[in-house]
């Protein structure tokens, strides 16, 4: 039993380990942000005025943008939740992509789900969950690892992919399952 133990405690220090130095690391490089994420932080007078604040009608919601979302924003557009079991409410098809400031392979995807969002803004919705900032909502939909990405189309089961992909293949994917 104290060897079980000992793993276990050996593979948790490694982890923490490993997060912490991919977090100093982040932050000691210069951070490549998506344009959706440097205009959440630091919005301009005429970004400040966007539509992709919480509050405002889903009318307005600009979708040539990855929408960023807290947990009560992914609430009231995307999905309730309570308990163990979720509705979506997104009327059109959408991608949610549960991800980390910290998660390099989330980063990497990042840049293409941002071009996939403006190529796609009049089909699609893409919603991009911090797990950090809203770890009820990762909890609900047993994000353990990053990045994950669920892929909805309204009437039908939504479908998951756990990792990192290329642009091609989520551009396959969105053809495929969200299009067709």
């Amino acid at each position: 039993m104290k060897t079980v133990s000992r793993f276990f405690t050996v593979i948790l220090s490694i982890f923490i380990l490993l997060n912490f130095s991919c977090s100093k690391k982040q932050e000691g490089e210069s951070t490549a942000k998506t344009k959706t994420e440097t205009v959440k932080e630091n919005p301009t007078e005429e970004q400040a005025e966007t539509p992709n604040t919480i509050g405002q009608p889903k009318a307005e919601i600009n979708y040539s943008k990855v929408q960023v979302v807290d947990e009560k924003r992914f609430v009231e557009e995307v999905c309730e939740f309570d308990g163990a079991r979720y509705g979506f409410k997104c009327k059109r098809p959408s991608i949610i992509n549960f991800s980390a400031g910290w998660c390099r392979y989330c980063a990497q995807i990042a840049p293409y789900l941002v071009e996939l969002a403006q190529q796609y803004s009049d089909q699609i919705a893409i919603y991009k969950v911090d797990v950090d900032k809203s770890p009820n909502v990762a909890a609900i939909f047993k994000v353990q690892s990053l990045p994950v990405l669920i892929f909805v189309k309204p009437g039908q089961q939504p479908m998951r992919i756990d990792g990192a992909m290329s642009k091609q293949q989520l551009e396959q994917v969105i053809k495929d399952l969200l299009l067709s």
